[in-house]
């Protein structure tokens, strides 16, 4: 539990064989889950699956809120490759936005990251993507996916694939991580 909670802070800081991988909720910590034992485990960063956006950062006034969002899913699959060499990865992050008052335009863009950790929660890489939340005119809620991330992570015997952790979460500033983590967990 001590390393989970030290993967949380470090990244708050800054699905083999032919198999799929799932991950969703949220807890204290990110809540993981390994299909089986020859695939990375997968994992919502608890801290970093809610959005809270405001025309200022100081402000928490709900006029003043521009975009709500909440990781509601994640979902992919594994498979090994080059000669079972390596797990090719492929994840799809499901989200829920609402458009608040403040928010000026219909499309609003939403920055999330892919993180991978090693079996000491260390993290060995780390990419943002973008996904745009478009409203529709009278709509201020959406559903969305973001775009495919694939992943090609090198195995051997001495690194598995279980060894390996993906994490997911929102691209917060250091205003809206404190915003979460004083809030708590939805």
């Amino acid at each position: 539990m001590r390393a989970i909670a030290a993967l949380a802070l470090a990244l708050a800081l800054t699905a083999c064989g032919e198999g799929g991988l799932r991950g969703g909720g949220r807890g204290e910590a990110p809540v993981q889950q390994t299909l089986r034992p020859d695939c990375p485990t997968t994992a919502v960063l608890a801290e970093a699956a809610d959005l809270r956006r405001y025309r200022t950062p100081d402000s928490q006034d709900l006029s003043d809120l521009v975009l709500n969002a909440r990781i509601t899913g994640l979902s992919g699959e594994c498979a090994f490759a080059d000669r079972r060499r390596s797990v090719r990865v492929t994840l799809n992050l499901s989200m829920d936005a609402t458009r608040g008052p403040a928010a000026g335009d219909r499309s609003i863009a939403i920055p999330y990251f892919v993180a991978v950790t090693d079996a000491q929660n260390r993290i060995l890489d780390k990419a943002v993507y973008t996904v745009a939340a478009s409203f529709p005119a009278n709509r201020s809620r959406v559903r969305m996916t973001g775009e495919e991330v694939a992943l090609t992570l090198p195995v051997s015997v001495e690194r598995p694939p279980a060894s390996y952790t993906v994490v997911v979460g929102f691209q917060l500033s250091e205003t809206e991580l404190a915003l979460n983590r004083r809030l708590g967990v939805r």
